[in-house]
């Protein structure tokens, strides 16, 4: 029998991502922390069931253990807590611990930003990405003194060059900046004050491109739908020729169409064809001659009773 102490396996995830957390001199993101657990395999006389729980785990059990260490150090009131900064998380003593931390590691006292400083940190943070010029414009001096100290401090970096004339340099602040404030995410920034929102990257990245440029990717994008509709109308045009061809076989033929101008061939009026027996033209050449002769009887009385007037006249 082995003399050797046997040490228990831990009783659930929480504790594995607690020490490991503990044990680290950086932070660690949740996918370092569940590959470092999946890392560990089963030894001889182990229980390979835990063991196997525990080389499975996910990124949801991996969430849900460090949101378990959160409020457990919370409820505790341990000294320490868990901050997430940028993605990553690490262990933290509280801010109320201090001074007693710094006496025992016998450290001064921290250098702290000036007011100047600090004002030109904030409209990075919110305007980013920002020009100085820019940053000299809203707060009405030069900023040079400052943009150097927050660059030398890493709480600030060069994010590319605008398009405008003079390409002039682009500023935003670094993951160091996320840490040292114990921000999650620049999201958070708009939580410490509604009153100061913060811009929208991109469509503050849309300021510093070149017209010219914007005006090229728009005529692509014009161009781009006339074509994409070009192309719909000749699909249209090529289906309608195609049902009209269709049509075209199954028509009847010349001989079978009704004449143009019938009752049955359309709404012109103009062509007539005179379809009538010829037993009922000849009734109907009567009836104009007898017509014609009361016409003439008509007008010959007429004629009589006008001269009689005239001769009363006379008389």
């Amino acid at each position: 029998m082995s003399d050797e102490v046997k040490i228990p396996l831990p009783g659930s995830l929480q504790e594995i991502i607690g020490s490991l957390l503990f044990a680290s001199e950086v932070p660690l993101t949740a996918t370092e922390l569940r590959d470092a657990v999946r890392a560990v395999e089963a030894e001889e006389g182990e229980n390979h069931e835990i063991m196997e729980v525990y080389r499975t785990c996910t990124s949801k059990e991996i969430d849900a253990a460090l949101r378990g260490l959160e409020k457990a150090l919370e409820v505790g009131g341990v000294g320490f807590r868990l901050v997430c900064t940028g993605g990553t998380y690490r262990l933290q003593t509280e801010p109320s611990c201090g001074r007693y931390v710094r006496a025992m590691l016998k450290m001064d006292r921290p250098s702290r930003l000036g007011r100047a400083s600090l004002e030109t940190l904030a409209i990075v943070a919110y305007r980013q990405p920002i020009t100085k010029s820019e940053i000299e414009d809203i707060r009405g001096v030069d900023v040079s003194a400052n943009i150097k100290t927050l660059m030398d401090l890493q709480l600030i970096r060069l994010v590319g060059k605008s398009e405008l004339p003079g390409h002039p340099f682009l500023y935003g602040t670094t993951a160091l900046f996320l840490d040292h404030f114990g921000l999650a995410s620049l999201q958070q920034l708009n939580e410490l004050d509604p009153t100061l929102q913060r811009s929208n990257p991109k469509k503050k990245a849309e300021q510093y491109r070149r017209p010219e440029k914007l005006e090229l990717e728009v005529a692509a994008k014009d161009a781009a739908a006339e074509s994409a509709a070009s192309s719909a109308g000749e699909a249209k045009t090529a289906e309608v020729a195609e049902e009209a061809s269709q049509e075209g076989a199954a028509a009847p033929d010349a001989d079978e169409l009704p004449l143009e101008g019938s009752a049955q061939g359309g709404d012109d009026d103009d062509f007539f064809i005179d379809d009538t027996p010829d037993e009922f033209d000849d009734d109907d050449d009567d009836d104009e001659d007898e017509e014609e002769e009361d016409e003439d009887e008509t007008e010959s009385e007429g004629a009589d009773d006008a001269d009689g007037a005239d001769g009363a006249d006379r008389v």
